[in-house]
């Protein structure tokens, strides 16, 4: 990941844990970013006969795979921070506005979850086309495990520890910066992930398009 993308990645990453912080905590317990932790909740709802969460788990798991097909299809086989890529963030961010606003106007849960989850779907689609080693800012375990084997096998690749370490802590930053909005002033947890979405879109203009 190269020194100009870095700050684009780990404003994604801060935007992945802020909407899955504030999903969880404030929108009945539901991942919207990291889909195989949501499929768990899913299994687990279905088992204790929950319906009403896994109803939630479900709508989240739709939402974000309508967000790839719809991403996907947009942004095309572009990758890098080409025109369609930015554009994409900039439909993630409107979401994320719009998640917002919702939230302060005391929307429906499922509504909330939809928009949430639809606009982390675009968001890894986008991290997919950036090519980096990370791969995607809305999970990291395939990312941790290539990181490791590197460290442990010298001439297999560059293991990135630093720049995994740097999205890491990025990740679960948003979701402790929403877990307190959440508990301390409700109405603005959500602007957490918008003010990530923002700075992505800002610092992407000062990248090159490849």
């Amino acid at each position: 990941m190269s020194s100009g993308t870095r700050l684009p990645v780990l404003s994604l990453a801060l935007t992945s844990g802020a909407v899955d912080g504030f999903t969880f905590l404030a929108l009945g317990q539901v991942f919207t970013s990291n889909m195989t932790g949501n499929l768990v909740l899913l299994g687990l709802s279905a088992g204790h006969g929950r319906l009403s969460e896994a109803v939630g788990s479900l709508v989240a798991l739709v939402a974000f795979i309508c967000g790839l097909v719809v991403a996907f299809r947009f942004i095309g086989p572009a990758t890098g921070w080409a025109a369609r890529t930015r554009l994409a963030v900039g439909a993630e961010l409107c979401l994320l506005a719009v998640l917002a606003t919702g939230w302060a106007a005391s929307w429906p849960q499922l509504p909330l979850v939809a928009i949430a989850a639809l606009a982390m779907g675009g968001q890894s689609a986008v991290t997919h086309r950036l090519r980096t080693f990370v791969g995607s800012t809305t999970f990291i375990t395939g990312a941790l495990t290539v990181s490791i084997s590197r460290q442990l096998a010298p001439g297999t690749g560059p293991p990135h520890l630093f720049e995994l370490a740097a999205v890491l802590l990025t990740l679960a930053l948003g979701a402790a910066a929403a877990a307190l909005c959440v508990h301390l002033l409700p109405v603005a947890a959500p602007l957490v992930a918008v003010l990530g979405a923002a700075v992505t879109v800002v610092s992407s203009l000062f990248v090159r398009g490849r």
